[in-house]
């Protein structure tokens, strides 16, 4: 039969995205208020990779940097998300 598909469970998954920085090592600290002590330790996890802090409504550019760490606080100064880029 032309479009079925197979029976059993699906092989295939997507594939997780790449680390390309330091993500899986960094990603405990998301929840973590952003004090002095925080951002210093991140900055020694994630290295050699360039950190970037962003807080809520800060201006940033829109390049693309893949071994780049973005760490987004939300507005009570605690790490909401991180991702490369």
């Amino acid at each position: 039969m032309l479009g079925a598909l197979p029976s059993g469970p699906l092989q295939a998954q997507a594939a997780a995205p790449a680390d390309t920085c330091g993500l899986t090592l960094t990603a405990r600290f998301v929840g973590a208020r952003a004090v002095p002590q925080v951002r210093g330790t991140v900055l020694q996890v994630a290295r050699p990779h360039p950190v970037r802090w962003i807080a809520p409504g800060q201006a940033i550019t829109l390049d693309q940097n893949p071994e780049r760490l973005n760490v987004i606080v939300d507005e009570t100064g605690r790490i909401a998300v991180m991702r490369c880029g």
